[in-house]
């Protein structure tokens, strides 16, 4: 009975989930879905989201925000009730709701951010995607990356998560310390963030494309010399030209 009474609350808040899901996603056309990437024969895609702990990393920094604002509601609140009793108790029931739902604006707000997130990789490039009212989507070849690093923080170390980040030629850390900028891209909330970090220098070393996918041509046949039956001509005469001079 305690088992099915603890998984009542749950079930209800998944169902209220999936409601306002379907109205965001609907309104601002979210896909729930992960992006898309050019796929070529015999090439792998795999789509990631980022680990759990990111969420519980999320919703432990959103509860520490909430409850500094919460203390100093409080703290005002219970000045002006000192100030004016009765005005006190007129304004206890607005404040006690409009807390209510800035709680609940920010715990779905939370969630939603971290189900919109999703990070594609294919053999050649990558593609990261995250936002709802304004969708960041960012695409990144394997060729064009100079740098691959993780960065963790004490409380992400706690939440057994880290962030990678890669850098393109030029570019930089972002200036707002935002999620990505032109020059680079943010994979975070991972729990293997060394394992993907040493994979995407790997497939850095392998890759073999430029763009989204114009194969290279063999760096042997690139130093090949080679000329049209026009210039092939051309050199002919030049070179008759300079055996009959010498004859003479």
């Amino acid at each position: 009975m305690n088992a099915l009474n603890m998984s009542m609350p749950e079930e209800y808040g998944g169902r209220v989930y999936e409601g306002i899901w379907r109205i965001l996603a609907s309104w601002f056309r979210v896909p729930r879905q992960p992006p898309e990437l050019p796929q070529q024969a015999n090439e792998t895609i795999a789509s990631r989201r980022p680990a759990p702990g990111f969420l519980r990393y999320l919703r432990f920094g959103f509860a520490i925000l909430m409850a500094i604002l919460c203390l100093v509601t409080a703290v005002g609140w219970l000045a002006v009730t000192i100030a004016s009793p009765a005005l006190g108790l007129v304004v206890l029931l607005p404040v006690v709701l409009l807390m209510a739902g800035w709680l609940a604006i920010g715990w779905v707000a939370i969630r939603l951010r971290y189900d919109t997130t999703w990070y594609v990789f294919s053999d050649r490039s990558m593609r990261l995607r995250r936002g709802i009212w304004l969708i960041r989507e960012i695409t990144i070849t394997f060729e064009n990356i100079q740098n691959v690093q993780t960065r963790q923080g004490p409380l992400q170390r706690f939440f057994g998560i880290a962030d990678v980040i890669v850098e393109t030629a030029g570019g930089g850390a972002s200036p707002q310390g935002g999620p990505s900028t032109g020059h680079q891209g943010l994979i975070e909330g991972i729990s293997d963030a060394a394992e993907l970090r040493d994979a995407i220098r790997e497939k850095i070393a392998a890759s073999r494309t430029t763009g989204l996918g114009d194969e290279h041509e063999p760096r042997d046949q690139q130093r090949e010399c080679r000329w049209s039956p026009q210039q092939i001509a051309v050199l002919r005469e030049i070179d008759l030209l300079l055996r009959t001079s010498s004859d003479r």
